[in-house]
């Protein structure tokens, strides 16, 4: 009985710290102002984990690397992605500039997502980076054509 009661006066002075927090206007959400290395890693690793979680049901189809589908993606990451991943040659923008986090440049990363993962990214967006999801204004095929190796190939 004495555990029960420890844990519940824990994890009720825990939402009250949590709420008072919230309520103390203490953090600073503004874009411009880096995370703290503690939110950062947060947030970083709530979003790596719930994103490979949900990468199981998701299968690239065939033809990727097809001429027309390369072109295609080429064509909508300088309409639509160019503003804040930039390209060859490309300065970055203000829109980039003023970005938090920053947008990686999709050129020169060193990480190299799976199909899949781009994918997801692409679709549904990842909450507080930004990036917009796709999938309202773009089709699945549109979707997929939409990958790094694509953009390099077409900039």
């Amino acid at each position: 009985m004495k555990i029960l009661a420890t844990v519940l006066t824990c994890a009720i002075v825990s939402a009250i710290g949590a709420i008072g927090f919230i309520c103390s206007r203490l953090y600073d959400v503004s874009a411009l102002q880096p995370d703290n290395a503690l939110v950062a890693w947060a947030v970083h690793t709530t979003s790596n984990r719930s994103i490979s979680g949900r990468l199981g049901a998701i299968t690239a189809p065939p033809g990727l690397e097809q001429p027309l589908a390369v072109q295609s993606g080429g064509h909508i990451f300088i309409r639509e992605c160019a503003v804040c991943h930039g390209g060859p040659g490309l300065n970055a923008t203000d829109i980039a500039r003023g970005l938090n986090p920053s947008p990686p440049d999709l050129f020169f990363a060193t990480r190299k997502p799976e199909a899949a993962e781009n994918f997801r990214f692409i679709k549904y967006a990842v909450k507080m980076t930004a990036m917009p999801g796709f999938r309202p204004t773009q089709t699945e095929e549109q979707i997929w054509a939409l990958r790094p190796s694509s953009a390099k190939r077409r900039a």
